[in-house]
């Protein structure tokens, strides 16, 4: 293991010893972890290596259009030639290995790349950088450490990346970093109607009848500052919908006046709640979900909960208002 860089050219040195590479990242992947995956096998197919993408759960709709999503495999297990066949596993914008939901990745040295906080520092070499709107912008600046012009399909991986981490430029990490990095990608090819269009114009039928069934579940507490909303299992059938129908869910009551913070509890199958938290300046959220093993940002992290839904609510809730300085 090694501490943490915020040089590119680190990242880009481990990858030019590799031959194979493994990318992968968190569970139930969003448009910086998809995002970020396609542009780094691009990268890596360009430095003259094999790249392999394998996540444990499918892309949600819009974003399976981003060029190149269709060759990412996903698997409940790593492939069958792995380890033998890798000599490096990338890891992307995941603060602890275990977040992939594969057992074995440390059996090959990992070049970990994230910009989350609290990063575990598992990677032989820890690409980290806190400042960056996404990890999408930290394998931006990869191409320029390798002195390489990512393509047109390339660059608007990048973007789909860096938009939606950014909530389309309208969370507090839109810096300015984020719109000189845009404005470089724009120049490069990439086409922001059409990764607008993949995000917000490409639900399922699934997603849409979870939404009602979520919505339908709606209280708000603390004073009108906390949302909570759930699907439990029967929400799930009766949409016919899977994890990957929940995409930006969470960030509906977040549009409520007033709303300050928001608890989304998802039971896809019996035994594990997934807990998605939002908030607004100085609420804390990250540090609630830690406290259950999860992680994040601080207006943006996750958890997962053994049990029942209402057993997540009963441990979670209590935490959250805590937080928030409420108590009811």
């Amino acid at each position: 293991m090694s501490g943490p860089t915020t040089d590119p050219r680190h990242a880009v040195e481990r990858l030019e010893r590799a031959h194979r590479v493994l990318i992968t990242s968190h569970r139930n992947p969003d448009g910086d972890a998809l995002g970020s995956e396609l542009a780094l096998a691009a990268l890596v197919r360009e430095l003259g290596k094999e790249a392999v993408i394998v996540n444990r759960d499918p892309a949600p709709a819009g974003l399976a259009e981003l060029p190149g999503a269709d060759t990412i495999l996903v698997r409940d297990t790593l492939p069958d030639d792995f380890p033998a066949a890798y000599d490096l596993v990338t890891v992307m914008e995941c603060p602890g290995l275990d977040r992939a939901g594969f057992d074995t990745l440390a059996a090959v040295p990992i070049l970990n790349i994230d910009h989350h906080a609290d990063n575990g520092l598992y990677g032989q070499v820890n690409y980290l950088d806190g400042d960056s709107p996404a990890v999408g912008e930290m394998v931006w600046k990869m191409f320029a450490a390798a002195h390489l012009m990512p393509d047109a399909a390339t660059a608007t991986c990048c973007f789909a990346a860096l938009s939606t981490d950014t909530g389309d430029f309208r969370y507090a990490n839109a810096t300015q970093r984020a719109f000189l990095a845009a404005a470089e990608m724009v120049a490069a090819g990439a086409r922001p109607e059409q990764v607008s269009m993949w995000v917000h114009e490409r639900r399922t039928e699934a997603s849409v009848r979870l939404l009602a069934e979520v919505l339908a579940t709606l209280e708000i507490g603390c004073g009108g500052r906390l949302a909570v909303i759930q699907a439990d299992v029967g929400a799930f059938a009766r949409a016919g919908a899977g994890a990957e129908d929940t995409e930006d869910i969470v960030n509906v009551p977040r549009t409520i006046t007033g709303v300050e913070a928001v608890a989304f509890f998802k039971e896809p199958e019996p035994g594990t709640v997934r807990v998605s938290l939002r908030s607004r300046g100085s609420i804390d959220v990250r540090s609630v979900a830690a406290a259950f093993g999860g992680g994040g940002h601080v207006n943006a992290a996750g958890c997962s909960v053994e049990g029942s839904l209402e057993t997540a609510r009963e441990r979670i809730l209590p935490a959250l208002r805590q937080q928030m300085e409420c108590d009811s």
